[in-house]
């Protein structure tokens, strides 16, 4: 679709919306930054038909700058992106002193780091009525978590987990989401073993995957599909057979609250639930339990490739190389399972700081939402609705599509998407433009897209900084629109 088409009239209901809720065209978003000048510059950001392609130049052009990451502020950069939501001039500066394994550790350190600031300014969650938060709550609740954290690796696994061991509010209860996510949380960087035997037994996912109707004698065959499927080995790796053992093993395990089962946060072992007769499952034949069936499944290749690929595929770029995943793998076995060796073992390749790296990711719509308002300034009675926004750029948290969680790459961005994106921006900016010091183009794309651009992308902000020498927010608003920053 080309760029310049333009989207229907809004009507007088739509334009009293939030200004990233109107559906408006290209042209007029632009406008909203600056009239004239503004479209102008933009216009040569964004130049061109297809939308890959002008990401597949960006990328490839910044790739080309070569030696790029031997800039110690531009490994900084990378590093703060890829282990949180991007960093300040100030944390950037800090992090660029440090050698790559005194990075690595500072970012992987966190629980070392107090995180009291932003405790204190967090809203209290009610989990005590009958049906608890709401589900704005608790996305705005995560989104001030993502922005204003001083442990952003923490938030970051976080959205690993939730987008890999996914449960979702079309089922699942607010609160039930809520205690999800603080075991997301809790469990960032745990060994995976102990991870899978809790979320088999978290409130969240027993209703997400029907494990709370498993029952002996009527086994549910969804969670323990999904355990190995999705979770652990990946297709191929298992038969039927061993997903109707490895449900019979899950049984036992129930909610307890009354008929409306989405409101409790409690899980409960049953022993008449259960089904104690001896069950075959992968070659191996007992009186397995849920624990046992993980015990069996985490320590299997299959499982540790599986997950290590997706590990780096999410910090560094898509479809690592085999020696890649082979060394990881070993790490993952090595270590007993160590989600946090795996993790630190990534930011120490220097695969993840080759050119290969560089911009090879696509930011999710939380991954920018997060992002633009730590470059804007996050406000408390803002965060509900910058939630909100991320529905049209299309991630809602809480809402994953389905059980496998939600694509990723360039498939964040099509003519739809990339208007909201820039909408938000524009919303961001002007809101944040009283608290934010002036600063130049230099400045800006310095510390936000590490002053490593195209051609095209720095004559479009030059010319803008030029035609409208006063408009701060207008500066701001047309680096968070580049094409640079839509990558990670």
């Amino acid at each position: 679709m080309n760029m310049d088409d333009v989207a229907p009239a809004a009507s007088p209901a739509t334009r009293s919306a939030p200004p990233w809720r109107r559906p408006v065209s290209r042209r007029a978003v632009l406008a909203t930054g600056a009239a004239g000048a503004g479209a102008a510059a933009l216009a040569v950001l964004w130049k061109g038909n297809d939308l890959s392609q002008i990401l597949n130049r960006v990328q490839d052009l910044t790739r080309a700058n070569q030696g790029a990451l031997s800039d110690p502020r531009v490994r900084a950069g990378h590093l703060l992106r890829r282990a949180g939501f991007g960093g300040t001039a100030a944390e950037i500066d800090r992090f660029a002193a440090m050698t790559t394994r005194a990075m690595t550790q500072a970012a992987l350190d966190y629980q070392q780091t107090s995180n009291a600031a932003l405790d204190g300014q967090l809203p209290t969650l009610d989990l005590t009525s009958a049906k608890g938060p709401n589900a704005g709550a608790i996305q705005a609740w995560w989104l001030q978590r993502m922005v204003q954290t001083a442990r952003p690796l923490e938030e970051k696994m976080t959205l690993f987990w939730h987008g890999l061991l996914t449960s979702g509010l079309d089922k699942a209860g607010p609160a039930q989401m809520y205690v999800q996510n603080e075991l997301y949380r809790k469990m960032a960087l745990a060994n995976f073993d102990d991870l899978l035997k809790a979320v088999s037994k978290d409130p969240a996912m027993m209703v997400y995957l029907d494990t709370e109707t498993n029952r002996k004698g009527k086994p549910n065959e969804n969670y323990a599909r999904e355990l190995m499927e999705l979770f652990t080995t990946g297709i191929g790796h298992y038969t039927e057979d061993d997903v109707r053992e490895s449900a019979r093993s899950f049984t036992g395990w129930t909610l307890q609250g009354g008929p409306q089962l989405r409101y409790t946060t409690q899980s409960a072992f049953i022993p008449r639930f259960f089904d104690s007769g001896q069950k075959t499952f992968m070659g191996k034949t007992g009186n397995f339990t849920g624990d046992d069936i993980v015990e069996m499944l985490v320590p299997l290749r299959a499982t540790a490739e599986r997950l290590t690929g997706r590990l780096f595929s999410f910090f560094a770029y898509p479809n690592p190389e085999p020696e890649i995943v082979r060394q990881l793998a070993d790490t993952f076995q090595q270590s007993h399972y160590n989600v946090g060796a795996v993790v630190r073992e990534i930011f120490s390749l220097d695969a993840f700081y080759s050119a290969k790296a560089y911009r090879a990711l696509v930011k999710s719509p939380a991954e920018l939402t997060a992002q633009t308002l730590r470059a804007t300034g996050g406000d408390a009675r803002g965060y509900l609705a910058a939630a909100n926004a991320m529905a049209p750029m299309g991630q809602l948290l809480f809402y994953p599509p389905n059980v496998a969680g939600w694509p990723a790459g360039t498939s964040w961005i099509n003519s739809s998407t990339l208007l909201n994106r820039i909408n938000f921006a524009n919303a961001a900016a002007r809101r944040g433009a009283a608290s934010a010091p002036a600063q130049t183009v230099d400045q800006l794309t310095a510390n936000l897209i590490d002053g490593k651009v195209t051609s095209e992308t720095r004559d479009g902000l030059h010319a803008f900084a030029t035609a409208h020498p006063d408009d701060h927010a207008g500066l701001l608003f047309m680096v968070l629109s580049t094409p640079e920053f839509q990558l990670n």
